[in-house]
Order: C-alpha cells, then structure tokens, then sequence
C-alpha cells in the first residue's frame, strides 16, 4: 500500500545538534501479520533504503547503502548491533530512551516517536530522536 511519509531527525553529537528533514514516498507492507514501513531517503544525491519493522514494543530499522545499520529499539533493555562502514565494523549498543509506535493497519497510517543513544566501547556517539508519520 502506498503511503506518504514525514520524518524528521535531530542529532546531537559531540555537543552539536543537526537536525533533519525527509518528505518521501514509501509502502506500507503486511507480510504474515508482520508490517513493515519501506522508503527510499534522499539526502545530497544519495538515495538509501530504509525499512522499518512495526511493533508494540519493539521497532527494528535497517538502512542500506556504503554504511548499513541494523537497529532494534527497545524500552525493555539495551541492544547490540554493528554498524558497517566503509572503514570495517563497529560494535555499538542502542540505549531506548523513548518509543511510541502507534499505527492502524486497516486505515493505513501511524506515527513513531522515538529517542535513543549510541554507545560504543563505552563512549556516547550521540543521542537521536526520530519523529515520523505516515498516511495512505
């Protein structure tokens, strides 16, 4: 199913805050009962694919392109994950700080409100928060 999605992103590293701002066609996608939010951001000339995977309690995100991100949000406790660049791997953990996922499958809209940290060997990267809605 098509939607429309709105994102906007604001980091903070190293005492700096960017925020960012996408406007971007994408689908929203049932397999099995499972549903996914799937998108292409576009950002500088750059096109990366991006796929949400929608739970109650949970939210995965995964990225593609010369960096991927694989990404598991949870209230419950910290995840690991590994974040892969051009220059090697790096072994991070995602801190949830906050995450709200509320979507209705039969009307095809929803929003995330979500707040997370980046550690890796024990050094904060940086604290992000992620604002998303998406409608038919």
């Amino acid at each position: 199913m098509p939607v429309h999605i709105q994102l906007t992103t604001t980091m903070e590293q190293d005492g700096q805050q960017d925020q960012y701002t996408f406007d971007e066609q994408g689908q929203f996608v049932d397999l099995n009962g499972k549903y996914y939010l799937r998108y292409q951001e576009h950002q500088a000339g750059t096109v990366t694919p991006v796929q949400f995977r929608l739970g109650t309690d949970k939210l995965h995100l995964r990225r593609s392109g010369v960096r991927e991100t694989d990404f598991e949000f949870q209230l419950a406790a910290p995840t690991k994950t590994r974040y892969l660049t051009e220059y090697g791997i790096i072994g991070m953990v995602v801190t949830t700080n906050r995450l709200a996922v509320d979507f209705d499958p039969q009307d095809v809209n929803g929003s995330i409100d979500l707040e997370y940290q980046l550690t890796a060997n024990d050094q904060l990267i940086g604290t992000y928060q992620v604002q998303l809605q998406f409608a038919a």
